[in-house]
């Protein structure tokens, strides 16, 4: 899957803890290449991906920018799919190290660059700062998982009420008219469209234009009858050889996918509520109450709606404590900043640059 430039998030702070997919950043038996530069932070690890992906992009390659969701306007990686090259920041939360050291993965270490005298001048401060961070993390991960438990206890709720052939009938009618049956299953990819940021419910919309010039959203406050609709289309859509993107939801990464991109067909099925609207971007809307069994639904509605506001509320009360952590980390990048040399860096950057487009065609043809 090259397609275009794209932004996206491979990690997420969710209900299950920090979950990555950073292990899907590249292959090393398909002849990938993945760089993982190693820094502390405010040690210039997403400027030097920036400068890469405009490389990048200058010389007509497509760039896939995945974000950070601790602080969405910072780089975690970009991946150049054309000349199977990624670049990373293989740091903590989401540390990566080689497997085949110096054969299909290299070590950018910026350490080289600060001037450990300075660092140890700011000491105590940044020990101080960096615990202070991590426990910051570790609260708001305690509401995340208060906010995923709530809707767990909706998903069982519902998975009573829905009606499962009124599901299947309408997601074998989206894809059979559009793909012949083929004996080579497609392939699915999986990325975080959106997630608890510092910034709040953040979803790269840009990405969702990019890709898609049918833009179905399903209507649901509870995010499960749609998720449910979203994976078998999913399902039936890399059986008859569709490659799709299937976009996790970030409470709860390891359940039902929340939005759903089929390049192929320029299409996608996006859940949409009222924290993410996203009807205003539709080309059409499908609303999933009607693929719920009404009179077994009103049985459980207080119920439900009284776990969905608890669920708001700890989301709601983890984003707050984002921002918290989020203006302790610009704090703590003070005192790297101030003992970086940036000129060394900006050296390194132009060797990796040019190692990086010398190993292929400078410029797509």
């Amino acid at each position: 899957m090259n397609y275009e430039t794209l932004s996206y998030f491979l990690a997420a702070n969710s209900g299950e803890g920090f979950f990555s997919l950073f292990n899907t950043l590249y292959n090393a038996h398909e002849g990938w290449k993945l760089y993982i530069i190693k820094g502390g932070p405010g040690t210039g690890k997403s400027g030097m991906m920036k400068k890469i992906k405009l490389n990048a992009i200058e010389r007509g390659f497509a760039c896939h920018c995945v974000y950070c969701s601790s602080d969405p306007d910072s780089l975690d990686a970009v991946i150049i799919p054309e000349l199977k090259i990624s670049v990373c920041d293989g740091t903590s939360p989401h540390t990566v190290d080689p497997v085949y050291p110096g054969v299909s993965e290299t070590i950018i270490n910026l350490g080289e660059c600060w001037d450990e005298n300075k660092l140890e001048e700011s000491k105590n401060h940044i020990i101080t700062l960096t615990d202070c961070n991590k426990a910051l993390h570790k609260r708001s991960s305690k509401y995340l998982f208060a906010a995923a438990k709530a809707k767990t206890e909706n998903e069982k709720i519902l998975a009573s009420c829905v009606n499962q052939q009124k599901i299947e009938n309408y997601a074998l009618r989206s894809i059979i008219k559009n793909y012949e049956c083929t004996n080579k299953a497609g392939t699915a990819k999986s990325i975080f469209l959106n997630g608890n940021t510092p910034k709040g419910k953040y979803i790269f919309i840009d990405t969702i234009n990019a890709l898609c010039d049918k833009i179905i959203t399903v209507t649901d406050e509870y995010n499960h009858t749609s998720s449910m609709l979203i994976e078998s289309i999913g399902n039936i859509a890399t059986a008859n050889g569709a490659d799709v993107i299937m976009c996790l939801d970030p409470l709860r990464p390891s359940s039902k996918p929340l939005h759903i991109i089929i390049p192929d067909l320029r299409t996608g099925y996006f859940t949409t509520d009222s924290r993410i609207n996203l009807k205003p971007y539709a080309t059409k809307n499908i609303n999933a109450s009607r693929f719920i069994e009404k009179d077994k639904f009103n049985v459980y509605k207080n119920r439900l709606l009284f776990n969905q506001k608890a669920a708001t509320r700890f989301e709601d009360e983890a984003i707050d404590i984002m921002k918290k952590a989020k203006s302790v980390h610009d704090e703590l990048e003070k005192h790297y900043i101030k003992a970086m040399d940036f000129n060394k860096l900006n050296d390194i950057s132009d060797k990796m640059i040019q190692k990086i487009f010398s190993s292929s065609q400078l410029t797509k043809e």
